[in-house]
């Protein structure tokens, strides 16, 4: 199992047992994590750590605005990868992802492999858009 060093993952998770489960599996892979419970905590702790490396944006956060719309505010202000983690594969779920610049969509549950693979391949991305964008 490889390790990812000094990369530093925001989860943003409303359900304590899923995210203690996810911060766990995490961490065994070498991430430092970041664990909130809304989207305006996600809001705030985006604005308040400048190293954040990835955020893991469930999508229904209950009360407050939900995930979708926390991204979009964090994503107008910061240029950061994010990755979406729902249970819904509705249409009308995954719908309201769109036009808004993510580096996947994770169905939870979808297994450990499945989680380390699409945040690997959402760090591997953004850094060629970075080094896209380096060249404009």
């Amino acid at each position: 199992m490889q390790k990812e060093m000094n990369k530093k993952i925001l989860l943003v998770e409303d359900e304590t047992l899923i995210a203690m489960h996810e911060q766990m599996i995490l961490e065994d892979y070498g991430y430092s994590v970041m664990v909130v419970s809304s989207g305006e905590s996600a809001i705030e702790s985006v604005q308040n750590t400048p190293d954040i490396d990835l955020i893991l944006m469930d999508i229904n956060l209950g009360d407050g605005i939900d995930g979708t719309e926390a991204a979009r505010q964090i994503l107008a202000e910061h240029d950061i990868p994010l990755v979406f983690l729902s249970s819904h594969t509705e249409r009308e779920v995954v719908e309201k992802t769109e036009g808004i610049t993510s580096y996947g969509y994770i169905v939870k549950n979808s297994g450990e492999t499945v989680l380390i693979a699409s945040i690997k391949m959402a760090f591997r991305l953004f850094s060629a858009r970075m080094k896209e964008k380096e060249k404009e």
